[in-house]
């Protein structure tokens, strides 16, 4: 085997080396929501409007990555009934793009951005659905003008992409404008029990055994 056989083979090796790691340290946003196993509404939403594949495409080729904000079930359980089943599938695609940010954003870096932050629905204008951050310490809260949500833990970061649970569903303003959060109902009082007091209680046991002698004395009295 010549030097340049070996030389040729050996680049063959580092190109395919690179290759597989390239595609091992690839994220799937499908693979790291299903881990948990608490988003499956989120996942049904990204694999029928397509965003999924999209998405995971864009990351391959990022040089400043993306930063998801995933609902949980329950955020979505929290809606009231209908509110997704009743959008388009065109809104249903800019809901799912109103969770994500063309730019990897860490815990620490949240107090860097502008608003309002442009989301992949649009850009910064009105009708472009942006959002708003507020950061205070590791606290952070992202408000659209219909809901405020608050940012969980970290579910996945690399250099990437960046995912992060959230405690709600991001409504933006130009879809749910008319939007009315589920107003949860009064909680009745437990009745109260009434109370006796001992003294009185006892005056009352009294009070009766004497009314009890009482008439028993009479009848013995009317007898006679």
């Amino acid at each position: 085997m010549t030097k340049l056989t070996v030389f040729s083979f050996s680049l063959v090796l580092i190109f395919l080396f690179h290759c597989s790691k390239t595609i091992a340290q690839t994220p799937d946003i499908l693979k790291i929501l299903d881990k948990p196993g608490e988003f499956t509404v989120f996942i049904r939403l990204l694999k029928s409007t397509g965003m999924s594949d999209q998405l995971n495409g864009e990351v391959q080729k990022s040089t400043t990555g993306y930063t998801v904000f995933a609902p949980n079930d329950k955020a979505f359980s929290d809606l009231r009934s209908g509110t997704i089943n009743s959008l388009t599938d065109l809104q249903k695609v800019q809901l799912i793009q109103f969770h994500i940010l063309a730019t990897g954003v860490t815990l620490s870096n949240f107090q860097t951005l502008s608003n309002p932050v442009p989301t992949q629905a649009g850009g910064t204008g009105k009708g472009e659905f942006p959002l708003n951050v507020t950061s205070s310490g590791k606290q952070v809260q992202l408000a659209t003008g219909v809901v405020k949500a608050t940012l969980g833990k970290t579910l996945y970061s690399d250099d990437n992409l960046v995912v992060y649970q959230v405690d709600k569903v991001l409504l933006p303003l130009d879809i749910f404008s008319g939007y009315e959060p589920t107003v949860s109902a009064p909680t009745e009082s437990p009745p109260v029990a009434t109370k006796v007091n001992e003294s009185g209680a006892v005056s009352l046991i009294l009070n009766g055994m004497w009314l009890y002698i009482g008439i028993a004395v009479n009848i013995a009295a009317f007898s006679l």
